[in-house]
């Protein structure tokens, strides 16, 4: 973590455990606060790449599930990276910033990617790096954003399409999917800084947990150590999200994604559940039928607003309907939510 915005957090009440923020005081209180109130999130818990040089966008065209051709200054996207066999190794949001692309994934997958992306790069004129330390992250949410935002960002405007982005200087701010306005800032600390303090009039800073609930209520999937090489994309909803594109040619595992699409028919995907718990599971936990059979796995997890477990699990289809318990039939019931997009399961 950037320890001179470590030293900013503190700062604002912020609490740490080692390098990981807790809370700023009060997590019960800022779990409470999204998505009606304004809130400003430190992401520094998670990873980020930079991938520079000539052949970048070549070399990592070959690489990802989507269409790199399609990330320009002004637009990043959704994206995985998948095994031979089709499995997801792990999710991106890329977004690209004076001609460098900006990979934002899962931090204990970060050395693990690194190094295995690099074992492609050979002749190619491509520079990887793990720029966690000095690139300045944070969310920003809520039902006013865009109007304070707007104050501050009088020149360049803010995105309007989810994964538009806006850039002055190095400080890039993109539109994340949600329910209320969301926006990613990537960028030196001045710049950071600035933002921050003029957005912190109104929104409440608030710990990761916060964040991720609204990532759960968007549907979208967060792949990290515990779930690498689990799940295919389509296992993903990652086709239903724009983070797949069958017309781009090659990459790692293509034949079977595209199997599966043209041939095959997808059994798991993605659902949306709460359970009347105040238990957290670990991601991989099992979600299981009223006999004690596997319906599918908890993918990612959290406490929402109203003080129940909310996650996304990868079910199968044929269990979606029946009662479903996590853990084991003696655990919590779930009850199914709505995804913020439409899924078909044909």
């Amino acid at each position: 973590m950037n320890q001179q915005w470590k030293k900013h957090l503190i700062g604002n009440g912020a609490e740490f455990e080692g390098d990981v923020l807790t809370s700023f005081g009060n997590p019960g209180r800022e779990r409470r606060i999204p998505p009606q109130g304004d809130i400003l999130c430190d992401l520094s818990h998670m990873g980020l790449i930079s991938v520079s040089g000539d052949d970048a966008t070549t070399f990592l065209q070959n690489q990802f599930t989507n269409d790199i051709t399609h990330v320009t200054e002004e637009k990043g996207q959704l994206t995985a990276w998948c095994n031979p066999k089709g499995r997801v190794l792990a999710t991106f949001v890329i977004h690209k910033n004076n001609d460098t692309y900006y990979l934002s994934l899962a931090a204990d997958l970060v050395e693990f990617v690194l190094k295995r992306l690099r074992m492609y790069v050979l002749m190619s004129k491509v520079v990887l790096e793990d720029v966690g330390q000095s690139v300045i992250r944070y969310g920003a949410s809520g039902q006013h954003i865009e109007a304070d935002w707007g104050l501050c960002c009088k020149e360049t405007g803010l995105p309007e399409q989810d994964y538009d982005v806006v850039s002055e200087g190095h400080l890039s701010v993109m539109r994340i999917p949600g329910d209320v306005p969301r926006f990613e800032v990537f960028g030196e600390y001045d710049q950071a800084l600035e933002l921050w303090q003029k957005l912190n009039v109104r929104a409440a800073p608030v710990n990761a947990d916060a964040w991720a609930y609204q990532n759960i209520a968007a549907g979208i999937p967060h792949v990290c150590e515990a779930s690498t090489e689990a799940w295919i994309p389509q296992m993903l909803n990652l086709q239903i999200i724009n983070g797949v594109n069958f017309k781009k040619g090659c990459f790692p595992g293509q034949e079977v994604v595209a199997r599966l699409k043209y041939l095959g028919k997808n059994k798991r995907r993605i659902f949306r559940m709460t359970f009347a718990t105040d238990d957290v599971p670990a991601i991989g936990s099992l979600v299981v039928t009223e006999d004690g059979g596997d319906a599918g796995k908890v993918l990612n997890a959290v406490m929402n607003p109203n003080g129940e477990l909310e996650l996304l699990a990868v079910l199968k289809i044929a269990n979606a309907e029946q009662p479903l318990y996590l853990g084991s039939k003696e655990g919590a019931v779930g009850t199914m939510l709505a995804l913020p997009y439409v899924v078909d399961e044909e």
